[in-house]
């Protein structure tokens, strides 16, 4: 199983198979709900490898990542659409997109020893968007 990321917006992000690691999707209720809540919420967490580009072939997407996490609430581009394909046996098996997601947390942990990066993004639809959160699933051949 793999995974695809595509950030839309100024600075867009796609990242492939070889660089992300692990994905969790998330449907957000508030804890001290009794009943099927209206304060819903979304979020995507994902883990990944920072695979540089040496020579400049192709830009790093996760240096896009890490200036979107900084984007003050104020900028239009601070919401963004995210999207994560799952891939099974080269096929989309399941495709979440967050149309207009925000940063809640970005890290990058960096190894001087392995020489390999690590990044973890945290992305959390917009509250009052929560309805356009699209989930697909079956479907067929690429």
């Amino acid at each position: 199983m793999g995974f695809r990321l595509e950030i839309d917006g100024s600075g867009p992000v796609k990242l492939s198979e070889r660089s992300i690691k692990h994905v969790e999707f998330h449907s957000e209720i508030p804890e001290d709900s009794n009943a099927r809540a209206t304060d819903n919420g979304a979020s995507l967490k994902i883990w990944g490898k920072m695979l540089f580009s040496l020579g400049g072939e192709e830009q790093d997407a996760t240096l896009n990542m890490a200036k979107w996490s900084v984007v003050p609430s104020e900028s239009a581009d601070s919401y963004r659409k995210v999207k994560v394909d799952v891939i099974s046996a080269s096929q989309v098996v399941r495709q979440i997109t967050l149309p207009n997601a925000f940063v809640m947390e970005y890290s990058e942990s960096l190894d001087d020893k392995t020489g390999v990066g690590e990044f973890y993004l945290h992305v959390k639809q917009k509250k009052d968007k929560t309805t356009d959160t699209a989930i697909e699933g079956g479907f067929g051949g690429e």
